[in-house]
C-alpha cells in the first residue's frame, strides 16, 4: 500500500510553456509535514507576456545557479524521505512542472524522487471531480480552505495550497 505521507508537493514557475525555449524561474517544495524549500533561478531569455504580468511580480527570493538548486532540492528530498523509498512528487497539473524538473536535473530518471510524478488533477478525476476543480471557489469551500490566503503563481504558495488541498481532499473522501 502507498504511504500517502511519502509525498512532496511541488510547483514550478517558468518563462514560457515552450520547454525548448522556456527556463525554470522558481520551484517550491512542501513536505507532507509542512517543511518548505523555495528556490529561484536566474533566467536569460525573454519571458512570455503572460509570465511577465502574472509570475514575475511574485518572484521574491535569492537566485541560485542550477547546481546549487539541485544540491538544495536533493538535500530537502532526502531529509523528507520516509524510509528507503524515494518520495513521490505531487503537482496539480504536472506536465510542465515535470519537464522543468527533469531539465533542472538534466535527466528524467536521475533525480532524488520516484521517477513518475503524481498529477493531482488526475486524482480528482478518478474520484469523480472535475480535473480543473482547483480553479473553482466551490471546491475550496467544500474542503473548507481559504484560497485567498495563498498568492497564485508563486511556486511556494502554489505548493502550499496543493499540500493543504491534498490533505483536506483525502480527509473529505474518507468521511
Amino acid at each position: 500500500m502507498i504511504d500517502h505521507k511519502n509525498v512532496i508537493f511541488y510547483d514550478t514557475e517558468f518563462s514560457d510553456l515552450n520547454i525548448r525555449t522556456g527556463e525554470l524561474l522558481s520551484i517550491g517544495l512542501v513536505s507532507y509535514s509542512g517543511d518548505e524549500l523555495y528556490i529561484e533561478l536566474p533566467y536569460n531569455n525573454p519571458v512570455h507576456p503572460w509570465v511577465e504580468e502574472h509570475v514575475l511580480p511574485y518572484l521574491n527570493g535569492k537566485q541560485v545557479d542550477k547546481q546549487t538548486a539541485r544540491t538544495e532540492v536533493t538535500s530537502f528530498v532526502q531529509k523528507h524521505s520516509r524510509g528507503a523509498e524515494k518520495p513521490y512528487l505531487v503537482a496539480y497539473v504536472n506536465q510542465f512542472d515535470s519537464m522543468y524538473w527533469y531539465d533542472l536535473f538534466e535527466s528524467p530518471t536521475d533525480h532524488p524522487v520516484f521517477w513518475i510524478p503524481i498529477d493531482f488533477a488526475s486524482i480528482l478525476f478518478a474520484h469523480g471531480f472535475e480535473p480543473n476543480s482547483m480553479g473553482k471557489e466551490s471546491f475550496f469551500e467544500l474542503l473548507n480552505i481559504e484560497k485567498a490566503k495563498f498568492t497564485a503563481h508563486n511556486a511556494l504558495e502554489d505548493a502550499r495550497l496543493l499540500r493543504e488541498t491534498y490533505v483536506q481532499f483525502f480527509e473529505y473522501i474518507q468521511r
